[in-house]
């Protein structure tokens, strides 16, 4: 069985028909988007439908939703990461796993000091909580260097760069419609890899594949893919 995942909690309007057709879900915890009663309400309908709940961390940067950079000193940014996450571990109970959010999660993919400060704060509040990430990514590395747990993601519906980091949101092309979606799955399931933007062929381990929430017809890309794998 492939774990499907999504970044929920996050008031997409498709989030009510996204939550049945995912196995686990990245619960934004404060820094982009969520508060107590939206975190409340996704681990509510995680527990109904036997989703696995991971925190979705980011910049502490609301008025962007944590898609753009930010320069911070390392303890404020350990901080705060700290503190979303915990935030939704106070409700929540337990905590899966936890994933970087947006502009973090692309910068942390390349910049393996501030990957290793992700990888404290999630050390600080569990040893052994899985970080969900690149199997490419300087965050993979520094988890691995540390000991702590790596689920590997793949992406659904974002076109790749041949370096195995995701194509911006910002350029032509870095959105996968419904069926380009549904191809790109079906070779992440068969074989592990998939076509970068410049035509090459770059393998992606995976253990979860992701679908984002908040992109148009994100439903129908979900059906189309479990058609699929």
């Amino acid at each position: 069985m492939i774990d499907l995942s999504a970044d929920l909690g996050e008031g997409a309007p498709d989030e009510p028909e996204i939550w049945p057709l995912i196995t686990s879900a990245n619960l934004a915890c404060g820094g982009h988007y969520g508060d107590v009663d939206s975190m409340t309400h996704a681990v509510d309908r995680a527990r109904e439908l036997g989703v696995l709940v991971g925190a979705h961390p980011s910049y502490p940067d609301r008025a962007n939703f944590g898609r753009k950079s930010m320069s911070m000193p390392p303890d404020s940014l350990r901080a705060t990461l700290i503190e979303q996450i915990t935030a939704l571990l106070d409700i929540a109970g337990k905590l899966h796993h936890v994933k970087p959010h947006g502009a973090l999660y692309n910068d942390a993919h390349k910049d393996r000091a501030l990957a290793r400060i992700v990888i404290d704060a999630i050390r600080a509040i569990d040893e052994s909580l899985p970080i969900v990430c690149s199997d490419r990514s300087q965050m993979a590395a520094a988890a691995r260097a540390a000991g702590t747990p790596v689920i590997r993601e793949a992406f659904a519906d974002r076109r790749y760069n041949a370096d195995g980091s995701l194509v911006a949101r910002s350029e032509p092309g870095s959105l996968l419609g419904i069926d380009e979606a549904a191809a790109q799955a079906t070779m992440l399931a068969n074989e592990s890899a998939v076509i970068a933007r410049d035509g090459s062929r770059i393998t992606i381990p995976f253990d979860t594949i992701c679908v984002h929430a908040d992109m148009e017809h994100a439903v129908e890309r979900l059906r189309a893919i479990r058609r699929v794998v």
